[in-house]
């Protein structure tokens, strides 16, 4: 199984998929009974898959699906299930104690609130940072740090004095990791892909949509152009 380590504990590992680019072509072909012709012609399977994207006929890219393992920051899993299409089953701190391991961010991604837009922070990969900058950030990342490891310290305590582990869960930062198996068809998948991959994601959500884009791009090579060409907005 493909697996993308990203962040500084998380993952994408690629599961399994079911069909690809000739499913799609068969998908289509069905509606006027000639579904035997896919496959004949990789010129004009690659014209059709390419129209159905352009106009807008949506359905038979939902022939196709996609499992993938995910280990993520809480926060970040919290964006990523408004996409309701999608189906989850997540790890439970009910069930299980969460290990040590929360989200801290280097000091390059950390950036600032931006000034024109209110849900999101300005990152400037790159950029050149003066001694004093690359002290302040580094002086953030360790007052992030310590506030995680306070909070785990505590839900560690509460477990000691007997506090089930539903309710000690509940000082827990968003920043813990958790995991999660997420299955959603190929339309759906590049719904989500039109939101997470556009500029305006969160730095954390949208490294995993490249992860995702990329095992897509390489089981369906035509779909995922078509997409790229049509419908994935910038």
């Amino acid at each position: 199984m493909k697996q993308v380590n990203l962040l500084d504990h998380g993952y994408l590992r690629y599961i399994d998929h079911m069909g690809g680019d000739i499913d799609v072509v068969r998908a289509a072909r069905t509606s006027f009974d000639a579904a035997w012709r896919s496959g004949e012609d990789e010129k004009n399977d690659r014209g059709l898959i390419r129209y159905l994207m352009k106009n807008g006929h949506s359905t038979p890219f939902e022939m196709v699906t996609f499992k993938f393992e995910v280990k993520a920051p809480i926060f970040t899993y919290r964006q990523w299930h408004r996409h309701r299409t999608q189906s989850y089953n997540e790890m439970s701190a009910r069930y299980t104690e969460l290990p040590e391991e929360f989200y801290v961010p280097g000091i390059e991604v950390i950036g600032v609130q931006s000034a024109d837009n209110k849900q999101s922070r300005d990152i400037t990969p790159g950029q050149k940072l003066t001694g004093d900058e690359e002290l302040k950030l580094h002086a953030i990342r360790k007052l992030m740090f310590e506030a995680n490891s306070a909070s785990y310290e505590a839900y560690q305590e509460l477990l000691k004095r007997g506090v089930a582990r539903e309710l000690a869960r509940s000082v827990l930062p968003v920043a813990m990791y958790s995991k999660m198996f997420v299955t959603a068809n190929m339309l759906n998948w590049f719904r989500f892909l039109n939101e997470r991959l556009h500029h305006h994601a969160q730095y954390e959500i949208r490294v995993y949509a490249e992860a995702i884009a990329s095992i897509i791009q390489e089981k369906c090579p035509v779909s995922y152009e078509a997409f790229e060409d049509f419908m994935r907005k910038t």
